[in-house]
């Protein structure tokens, strides 16, 4: 009989391509598995129903609660209400703690004292009770996925936030038989602050599937590629504007935005642009992201040190532009900086917020083609080779089955 696998998400399957590749890689390691999503955007609806009729994902593995805005909307509307009254309440008297943290985590917990299995496996804070609590139930074991550094999103650790998030990481990740991290420096950081816990890294990159053959660009033109799930402010991109307002008129670079655009915002990068070349993009399907990253020559990775979880993170992007072919310009956060030395040949550096900087690499990079060149054949061939969720999976399943003996 297959052991089986609970992983509990405050997420949904398409907002955590993490958690999707770790379910795809137990089921194809014979495991039996659950999983216990939440709601968290519109646009994921969609992208989840396309996995789910695809047949890329099984939908009987998979199970929302707590509700959502477009089925069971009283259980979200109640779910949204009793977090407000548990935070109330926490900030007021320290209890509620756990109660507090996510609108999902009850309803997390809920799933997981009544879902038998051999390992719980968390992804968010917000679901780490949740892997705990159902695990201590069953007498097995349980496990913490820290696709982020989660203590370091905040600015300051002092905030109220701050400090009901850690007290639920101080509680329960000591409790956790693994801790997988998705950067070496973040894996670090937690290993300062938990220093008897077991720390793995398991990098974000993707299956070699989605590997992109390499593709004839143009030499009169530059096009640069950035994605996220919102286009906004504070992400790097106002410097991007900025350093091809310095470049001559004769250079025509493209820069090519997608994602959910926040409200304003296009206005005023397209207020701050000189030569009006930016390009927004409707968001795809994830499957679909590496196909369009390839058509482009340059995938930006404009990390922001402001966060610590921002300087120590390394991001989907990387491993997007990596499988897609692309050059890759980094901002000098302390994970890229590493990541870099390690791997010299995928692109190249400015300080973060340096639009000259910036502006002189893309200069140079228009007017060398053959460094261009070769750092779209370094991406592809590093992707053929190492940086593949084909590798990366070894590792995760090697992990689970030393948990589970």
């Amino acid at each position: 009989m297959p052991k089986k696998i609970v992983i509990l998400t405050t997420g949904q399957p398409s907002t955590n391509p993490r958690m999707v590749k770790e379910y795809t890689a137990l089921k194809s390691a014979g495991f039996e598995v659950k999983v216990f999503y939440s709601y968290w955007q519109k646009w994921a609806c969609n992208a989840d129903a396309v996995w789910f009729a695809g047949g890329e994902l099984n939908r009987d593995d998979f199970v929302m609660v707590g509700g959502s805005p477009f089925g069971n909307k009283w259980l979200y509307t109640i779910s949204k209400v009793r977090q407000k009254i548990n935070q109330v309440i926490y900030r007021k008297t320290g209890k509620r703690l756990v109660g507090a943290i996510s609108r999902v985590t009850p309803y997390l917990i809920s799933a997981a004292k009544s879902e038998r299995a051999d390992l719980y496996i968390a992804h968010n804070v917000g679901a780490l009770p949740a892997a705990v609590i159902g695990a201590k139930k069953f007498g097995v074991k349980a496990a913490f996925d820290a696709e982020d550094y989660h203590r370091g999103e905040f600015k300051y650790l002092e905030d109220k936030a701050a400090l009901h998030l850690v007290a639920i990481e101080d509680i329960y990740l000591p409790k956790c038989t693994y801790v997988t991290a998705a950067s070496p420096l973040i894996a670090s950081a937690y290993q300062g602050f938990y220093p008897t816990s077991v720390f793995t890294v398991i990098l974000n990159v993707f299956s070699k599937c989605f590997l992109q053959e390499t593709r004839h660009h143009s030499n009169e033109y530059l096009t640069l590629f950035w994605f996220s799930q919102t286009v906004g402010p504070n992400r790097g991109l106002e410097t991007v504007v900025k350093a091809l307002n310095l470049l001559d008129k004769s250079y025509k670079v493209g820069l090519y935005l997608m994602g959910n655009i926040a409200h304003g915002f296009d206005q005023l990068l397209l207020s701050l642009s000189d030569t009006k070349c930016i390009h927004f993009l409707a968001p795809v399907v994830p499957d679909e992201l590496f196909s369009v990253a390839s058509r482009y020559d340059i995938g930006l990775s404009l990390e922001m040190p402001d966060f610590k979880n921002r300087d120590l993170c390394l991001t989907n992007k990387i491993f997007t532009y990596i499988l897609a072919g692309n050059c890759i310009i980094y901002s000098d956060t302390k994970g890229q900086v590493e990541f870099l030395k390690k791997y010299p040949d995928t692109g190249f550096m400015f300080e973060a917020g340096n639009e000259q900087q910036l502006s002189t690499i893309i200069k140079n990079l228009f007017d060398d083609r053959n460094e261009l060149i070769a750092a779209n054949q370094a991406s592809f061939r590093l992707a053929d080779k190492e940086l593949n969720w084909e590798n990366e999976s070894v590792k995760f399943i090697n992990l689970i089955n030393q948990t589970l003996e």
